[in-house]
């Protein structure tokens, strides 16, 4: 929670900004933005790769490649907007015989403050909750056969672990509505959003469907810069 403490302080003074905001600075009528996303995200995996390290098997990645797509609707009367996102990362780390595959998704929706919302930029801090899924496979040696009827009547070599949790979820959107002067153009929406999601409780850790007692803390969100490009329905 500590590292939001600075995303957090910069959202509260661009929300204080738009009791400011000159209305005649403000578009007139709704507007809804279908967009797709692509960044990176970084969870925070520190105490999970300790308990993955203490039982020998390769410690997560910390910066994934993410995608996925969302919904922004714009109010400029009321200076809010609501965004949906959904987006996944998924990431494989390999050493001579060992290999961690992890895959997160989340998908949620935020209640922003129009900060700015001109024909040139909009500036929208939000709010809102995530729900998260999170999985990894483990391995800590390579098959013993590589044949699939060996394979499979083999000892097993590889092990699952996941969790589904909700998260909060912060952060602050700046895009440019418009980039040309055709009325396509005008539609085009590009922008980058920054946040940081965090888990409302500790997780319970499942593998195969059976509950597993204890298991460490891990953020399955974390830090994500996203770059958003969309346009207006």
């Amino acid at each position: 929670m500590k590292h939001t403490t600075p995303l957090v302080f910069l959202l509260s003074m661009l929300a204080a900004s738009a009791i400011a905001q000159s209305s005649a600075d403000i578009p007139v009528g709704r507007r809804i933005f279908l967009n797709s996303v692509l960044g990176i995200s970084a969870p925070g995996f520190s105490d999970l790769n300790a308990s993955l390290s203490k039982a020998g098997f390769l410690p997560l990645s910390g910066v994934y490649f993410a995608r996925g797509a969302g919904l922004m609707t714009v109010f400029p009367k009321a200076r809010l907007a609501t965004i949906v996102n959904f987006s996944s990362y998924t990431g494989t780390a390999t050493d001579a015989t060992r290999s961690s595959w992890a895959r997160g998704t989340t998908a949620g929706a935020s209640l922003g403050v129009l900060a700015r919302n001109t024909d040139r930029v909009q500036i929208i801090p939000y709010a809102g909750l995530a729900y998260s899924w999170f999985g990894t496979r483990l391995a800590k040696t390579a098959p013993v056969s590589t044949a699939f009827d060996g394979y499979i009547n083999g000892p097993t070599n590889q092990q699952y672990i996941g969790n589904e949790q909700f998260m909060g979820n912060v952060g602050l959107h700046v895009g440019k509505p418009g980039i040309g002067r055709g009325a396509l153009a005008q539609k085009i929406l590009v922008g980058l959003r920054a946040g940081y999601m965090f888990p409302l409780a500790q997780p319970t850790w499942q593998t195969n469907g059976v509950t597993l007692s204890g298991g460490p803390s891990a953020n399955t969100g974390g830090t994500y810069l996203h770059l958003v490009i969309g346009s207006s329905l």
